[in-house]
């Protein structure tokens, strides 16, 4: 930023320039390597005005995108989840290397071990959680941008 520097009339001539071309507020901001309080702040003195009707459907877009997103990611872990649930059933394959020839056995146990049956139930549970979490947000009608960035978090970024 040309944080300290004293405003020219270059700087309004630009900034005249650039709004009347319709660039918007921070994107004038950036090119102008100011900030956007200062845009702001010098588009009032300037008498220029930004139609924010543009950003207001985008932002709805966005919002309306990530709550389809969201309901998505939330079918996805139930269904994560009941894949889960059915390998909690199933047998488990147990090995073993051993003997002074360090051979190897492995036999078939007709279920789970009980530490293998707990780590899927505490992901199944974590799965669960999560998409309680989605469905909460989804239907509170919350399409709020730290609902949105949660979501991101969640799917590393993915969200925007």
């Amino acid at each position: 930023m040309a944080g300290g520097q004293f405003w020219t009339d270059a700087e309004s001539d630009r900034l005249r320039e650039l709004h009347r071309q319709g660039v918007a507020l921070h994107s004038i901001a950036k090119e102008m390597d100011r900030s956007k309080d200062t845009i702001r702040r010098w588009s009032k003195k300037l008498g220029l005005s930004y139609d924010r009707s543009k950003t207001a459907r985008a932002s709805t877009a966005k919002h309306v995108d990530n709550k389809a997103r969201r309901a998505s990611l939330e079918e996805r872990l139930l269904v994560k989840a009941a894949e889960l649930l059915d390998e909690t059933e199933r047998g488990e394959l147990v090995f073993s290397f051993g003997g002074a020839d360090n051979t190897y056995n492995d036999r078939l146990l007709d279920t789970m071990t009980p530490r293998s049956k707990k780590d899927l139930i505490q992901a199944i549970g974590s799965l669960l959680v999560s998409a309680n979490k989605l469905h909460e947000l989804n239907s509170e009608g919350r399409d709020l941008p730290a609902v949105d960035a949660w979501l991101s978090g969640m799917l590393g970024g993915e969200a925007e």
